[in-house]
């Protein structure tokens, strides 16, 4: 995960947040890796090898990717509308950043809570994860797909509530009540 804040001239805090492709794809194999070898049928036989998203799924991995960034971005679009498409907040000069590689670009108000962007970044990785799990495991076994589904669900509010978090009280103008 590559996280950026840049604070611009008109009061806004840019968080920029980008998931890499070949790292997610690292984190789900080895995921689903350890919930593999505890997988047994009823003759005992090991289904190490049906349960484990590896690189030999990249094609479905790529589609579960691209799902989990569509079911995000229902969370995030209302911190992305008035952002425009271009990637000048962007710095890539620490690590490289593919065209496969998902990236988001969040203008937050001035009084956004810096403290909270590294926990941000670390929950939209867990959701991406639990996410693309229970893509996986929801045609194999769909009692422990429903668990990751949970876990996605909850880290997806958890995030909006993290975007939501400010510096100072937030005061509107004209409210009496």
């Amino acid at each position: 995960m590559i996280l950026n804040i840049y604070k611009t001239n008109n009061d806004r805090v840019i968080l920029t947040i980008v998931i890499g492709f070949t790292d997610m794809q690292r984190r789900v194999k080895e995921e689903s890796s350890h919930l593999a070898i505890r997988m047994r049928d009823k003759e005992g036989t090991s289904l190490f090898e049906e349960f484990v998203l590896d690189e030999g799924y990249e094609t479905k991995f790529r589609s579960y990717f691209y799902s989990a960034q569509g079911e995000l971005s229902q969370y995030l679009s209302a911190y992305t509308k008035d952002m425009p498409v271009s990637s000048s907040y962007l710095d890539t000069s620490a690590a490289s950043v593919s065209s496969e590689d998902w990236k988001v670009i969040l203008p937050m108000p001035a009084t956004f809570n810096e403290s909270v962007s590294q926990s941000i970044g670390l929950k939209i990785e867990d959701f991406f994860e639990n996410y693309i799990m229970w893509l996986w495991l929801s045609t194999k076994d769909a009692g422990r797909a429903e668990i990751y589904l949970t876990l996605s669900r909850k880290l997806a509010e958890e995030i909006k509530n993290l975007l939501n978090r400010r510096s100072e009280n937030i005061t509107r103008p004209n409210c009496y009540w």
